[in-house]
């Protein structure tokens, strides 16, 4: 796979699930057939979507009223798919799992589990998806002079002699600062380095930062993010009080809708960032943000966005960290401020990314 050649994220319901974070299914348009989340049946069981979001149009029956439906706001509802398996959608992008045989068999089934696996489409080609997306993410590259991001929705027929609907919501160029920059990252600056990733999005070399706001990974506690938030903005002001750029760490999830994925901040507490790095937590259990609408926000305005990931390769030097003066401390942030810029190199090609002091 190239990068040039895109990435979907789809999921049945209303679009809120892949744009917070939620479970839904990851592709190439090139390589619709190669799924990494559904490399084995277990994988499946546990990767597949189980909830979507729908549109309240009037009340729903007393049987959603409890275990069933939560209530997002006064206009969605978060449902459970399997409490709609005769609805037509639900049963056009679905499949059965077979426990006697431990088998996903790509039919819906009266015995079995239904399992959302879209292999309808992206195998059976009900629908033209993967040809669509690739078409469309080739005539907005064409169009606009560099990579696009698009939204899109599909209404799927619900009667006989219908036929599916494709329908673009949205098209729009994602910045990618010094792109046509060849960066070259190697093995003496990655055993220097104080962090690297496998998992970074933007490109180029950056000596712009002096400043660190991080989150102690040993205070961390899941259940303060709105606080923590809280107190990022405050810090976030002073630093755009001297005019100066900085750093962000964190764990899970940056900008989540779900406080128990990351830390739910929105554009005007972290506003003065120059890179923002997700660092993983065993206190917390969430994919990457790329892909929701906040970290979309954030690459098109060209910052640096950098993941430590899974990766035996990636990695942070906490104990560097903590070891610097700190210019302000709270009870779960710290903020250091370094004599020398930092400098951040991102390998948009490998999707690699160094920082070293």
């Amino acid at each position: 796979m190239k990068s040039e050649e895109g990435i979907a994220h789809i999921a049945l319901g209303l679009g809120k699930t892949v744009m917070e974070g939620s479970s839904s299914l990851r592709f190439s348009p090139k390589y619709p057939e190669f799924l990494p989340q559904f490399s084995t049946v277990d994988d499946i069981l546990k990767n597949s979507q189980r909830f979507f979001y729908t549109l309240k149009l009037t009340d729903l029956p007393d049987k959603f009223g409890s275990s069933h439906l939560k209530s997002v706001d006064r206009t969605l509802a978060h449902l459970e798919i399997d409490d709609f398996i005769n609805h037509p959608p639900v049963r056009q992008l679905s499949s059965t799992y077979i426990s006697e045989e431990h088998r996903i068999r790509d039919t819906v089934q009266t015995k079995g589990q239904l399992v959302l696996t879209f292999a309808n489409v992206l195998k059976y080609k009900s629908l033209q998806l993967p040809e669509i997306l690739t078409d469309i993410l080739d005539m907005g590259r064409k169009g606009m002079g560099s990579p696009v991001e698009i939204e899109f929705a599909v209404n799927l027929p619900t009667k006989q002699g219908q036929r599916p609907q494709f329908a673009l919501l949205q098209v729009r160029p994602m910045a990618l600062s010094q792109q046509n920059e060849d960066v070259v990252i190697n093995e003496k600056e990655i055993a220097d380095a104080f962090c690297f990733s496998t998992l970074a999005l933007g490109n180029g070399t950056f000596h712009d930062i002096a400043e660190i706001l991080y989150v102690k990974p040993d205070a961390f506690d899941p259940a303060y993010t709105t606080e923590i938030a809280s107190d990022i903005g405050k810090i976030n002001q002073q630093i755009i009080n001297q005019n100066r750029k900085y750093l962000l760490i964190g764990p899970g999830r940056w900008g989540s809708a779900d406080r128990w994925l990351g830390i739910p901040v929105n554009w005007n507490d972290i506003s003065g960032i120059g890179a923002i790095i997700e660092a993983r937590s065993d206190k917390l259990h969430a994919h990457p943000s790329q892909g929701t609408h906040f970290f979309q926000n954030i690459t098109s305005l060209g910052i640096s966005y950098i993941t430590i990931s899974q990766s035996e390769k990636d990695f942070i030097d906490w104990n560097w960290l903590n070891s610097l003066p700190h210019e302000s401390e709270t009870t779960y942030l710290r903020q250091v401020k370094l004599e020398t810029p930092l400098t951040i190199k991102i390998d948009g090609k490998k999707s690699w990314a160094v920082l070293l002091q």
